[in-house]
């Protein structure tokens, strides 16, 4: 899918290897990547190239904190919301499920995300 470090990469006039701006590491991602690839996959290009992965790993871990603190906060919210309406509070735990299933995945995904902004770079 990605061509490793030195196969078919050409120098970047001005720049060094590995050191030219984020919009040209995406553009040479998405060239890579080709013209046959779903949509998650040119969104994950799209987010990742350019960025190192320490970076992928610190966003990975503010989005699992965030998508946390959501569901808990939805969690609470619709136990108030039973007071007022039961189909509310059902609604609404419903949806913290959901935040917290994505959390779950974020969290589980992370390294593999890492090891794509690694072969990106």
């Amino acid at each position: 899918m990605v061509a490793k470090r030195g196969q078919g990469q050409r120098p970047i006039k001005g720049f060094r290897p590995g050191k030219e701006p984020a919009y040209l590491k995406k553009q040479r991602a998405k060239a890579q990547l080709g013209s046959d690839a779903g949509w998650g996959q040119k969104q994950t290009v799209e987010a990742l190239a350019g960025k190192s992965p320490q970076e992928v790993q610190k966003m990975v871990r503010k989005w699992g904190i965030g998508l946390v603190s959501g569901a808990v906060l939805l969690a609470v919210g619709g136990a108030f919301l039973y007071a007022w309406s039961t189909v509310a509070g059902v609604v609404v735990h419903i949806l913290a499920a959901v935040v917290a299933f994505l959390a779950y995945r974020i969290r589980k995904q992370g390294s593999g995300l890492v090891d794509i902004a690694r072969s990106l770079q």
